[in-house]
Order: C-alpha cells, then sequence, then structure tokens
C-alpha cells in the first residue's frame, strides 16, 4: 500500500475550548446559555434549543495531543461542535457568544504553535453580522475559513439575507466548511436509530443542493466550500438533481452551466465515514486536488487509521500527498506545496 511522504493534515475536527465552558458558566447566562454539570462533566445548555450531552473529549487537549501522534498528524484544523454555535440565541447574542468561541480557540491555538488552525464560528441568524465575525476572525485571530451548520434550527443558509457573508468568505478568499449539526431536518428520520448514521447527511445533501440550484456559484464563482463526510449523498445523486431541474421542477434560477452536477466539481470533500468506493468516486467527480482528509474528532476519533479509505483507493503517492497534506496546505494554510 502506498504511503505519502508528508505528515498528514486533519481538516475535519471539533474541539470546545476547555476555558470557554468556564467562560460559560461566568457570563453565560445573560446570552441565554448555562451549564450544567453531571455525572460524565459539564455540558452547555442552550436557550430554545434540547437538551445537550456533556462536552466531554471535545474540551479534553491531552487525549487529543496523543491521537494525533498515533495518527501521525502534523497539525489538526479545529471547528467548533456545531451544536454550541448558538443558532437559536437572539441574533446580538449569538455575536457575542461566536465572538467569544473564536478568542477561545486563538488561545488554544497559540499554547500549541504548528499543531493546531482554527475555523470561526459565526451568528447565522444575521447575514452581515456573520460577515463581520468572520472578518474579525480571520484578520484579527488569524481563523482559516469558517465551520457552518448546514440546518441550523430555524435558520436557512440559502436565504438572500445570507449573501454577506458568502461575499467576504471569498473577499477574505477562505473556504467555508460545511458540517451538519445534530438538531437539524435528518434528526427527525425514524427509526430515530438512522438519525446519526443517515440522518446528517441528509442536511449537508440538501443544503447543498439549494444553494447550487439558487445560483450562489454563479453569484460567488470564486467562492471555496468543503462539504463533510464526503458530501452526504450529494455526490451520488446528482443527477437526479439535474433531472429535476432539466424537467422544470427543480429549476428556481437559470444557472451559467447547463446542469447543477457541473457545479460538483468546483467543491471539495473530505473522506470521513465513506467507503473506499465513495473516495474513488469522489475523485472522479472533482480530482484528487480536491479531496481532503479528515477524522471528525472527537467523533470519529478511533484507534483505525483515519486514511485507511484514501491509502486503499490506488492513489500514486503525489495523489496521497495531496490528499493527506497538500490540498489542505493549500485550501486552508494559503502554503505552496
Amino acid at each position: 500500500m502506498t504511503q505519502p511522504a508528508n505528515p498528514y493534515i486533519d481538516s475535519h475536527a471539533h474541539i470546545v475550548p476547555p476555558a470557554l465552558v468556564e467562560e460559560a458558566r461566568k457570563s453565560g447566562g445573560a446570552l441565554g446559555i448555562t451549564v450544567e454539570d453531571t455525572e460524565r462533566g459539564p455540558a452547555l445548555q442552550f436557550e430554545g434549543l434540547t437538551h445537550l450531552r456533556p462536552v466531554g473529549g471535545l474540551a479534553r487537549l491531552e487525549p487529543r495531543l496523543e491521537w494525533m501522534e498515533q495518527q501521525g498528524l502534523s497539525r489538526q484544523i479545529l471547528g467548533s461542535w456545531l451544536d454550541i454555535q448558538g443558532y437559536t440565541l437572539a441574533a446580538d447574542n449569538a455575536a457575542t457568544w461566536a465572538r467569544l468561541f473564536n478568542e477561545h480557540l486563538a488561545q488554544v491555538i497559540q499554547a500549541h504553535p504548528g499543531r493546531f488552525a482554527g475555523l470561526a464560528t459565526v451568528p447565522v441568524q444575521d447575514g452581515a453580522l456573520a460577515a463581520r465575525e468572520l472578518e474579525y476572525a480571520v484578520k484579527e485571530l488569524g481563523m482559516l475559513g469558517v465551520m457552518l451548520a448546514t440546518d441550523p434550527v430555524e435558520q436557512d443558509l440559502a436565504k438572500e439575507s445570507f449573501e454577506p457573508l458568502w461575499a467576504a468568505a471569498v473577499a477574505l478568499d477562505v473556504p467555508v466548511v460545511m458540517h451538519p449539526p445534530t438538531h437539524g431536518f435528518g434528526a427527525s428520520i425514524r427509526p430515530s436509530y438512522l438519525a446519526f448514521s443517515l440522518g446528517r447527511t441528509l442536511d449537508t445533501t440538501i443544503t447543498t443542493a439549494k444553494l447550487i440550484l439558487g445560483g450562489l456559484f454563479d453569484r460567488h464563482p470564486n467562492l471555496k466550500m468543503m462539504l463533510v463526510h464526503g458530501g452526504g449523498y450529494l455526490p451520488y445523486q446528482a443527477a437526479r438533481i439535474d433531472n429535476g431541474y432539466r424537467g422544470g421542477n427543480g429549476r428556481p434560477v437559470e444557472l451559467q452551466r447547463d446542469k447543477p452536477s457541473d457545479y460538483l466539481p468546483l467543491l471539495y470533500y473530505d473522506n470521513v465515514a465513506v467507503s473506499t468506493a465513495a473516495v474513488r468516486m469522489m475523485a472522479e467527480i472533482a480530482g484528487p486536488e480536491h479531496l481532503l482528509l479528515g477524522s471528525d474528532y472527537v467523533f470519529a476519533g478511533s484507534p483505525a487509521p483515519i486514511a485507511g479509505n484514501i491509502e486503499a483507493a490506488g492513489f500514486t503517492a503525489d495523489q496521497l500527498n495531496l490528499i493527506c497534506c497538500d490540498n489542505a496546505r493549500r485550501l486552508f494554510l494559503k502554503e505552496e506545496a
């Protein structure tokens, strides 16, 4: 089995900065956030959101660093746990909470030089506020992009008022990472045991399809967007979306390209929780230059090699270097390989 020559970069991981929990305990009440102490540790609770489980390993750094060593990871790009992004709060409170999260994440990164990099959290209740926070997080805190919940409760990323954030991401030349939350549309599917394994990928599929069909990438052709979990079902059912578009029932706007699937090669995809065959298909759709290595730590932080499905896909050594390291360096770190 071919092995890449360069150290791995994990482009998909989650964190709750440890000091943020204490910040929430001290000042979260005014924002609609409380800390519940349980037998399994502290749990952040948000006004308007169903009960959340304890933060657990999300707020523990030593096990994370040990696991990174075991996996041969040189760096991990960290986004928030989507459930704590504050998308049920009032817009101003969500903006305050996003700033607190981003500043605490920046402190974690600064305390571990070269090991971590960060993706901003922004308030999705207001596109202008979201754009403003992204600009601050990138310019002042050194964040590399933004991670968005694909189906935040009572929010719609396809709404026109969200345009300022897309424009800001393009102007700042930073990627937008799309990730499903626990409490999105997919959480309601039955039987409930399929909500985790299949439901969340529905959120990514539906939201991204809406954005494509709404003309997002015609309005912002330089927007860089990464879909986690192999893009949900989007790459594998795109022909069905094309059929709807051509038939007229699924054509909300006239696209500049011939069909919706023509936009799939513009997107980036990670390898989390998909098969080796799916990795090969993603490479056929978008090319190895648009595939990235991810772990979904701590949610999929198992001892198994996180690059197993990539290493088994038959890529050349140069392609493995792209997928496991160099693509992340170019997309996030703006480094030439």
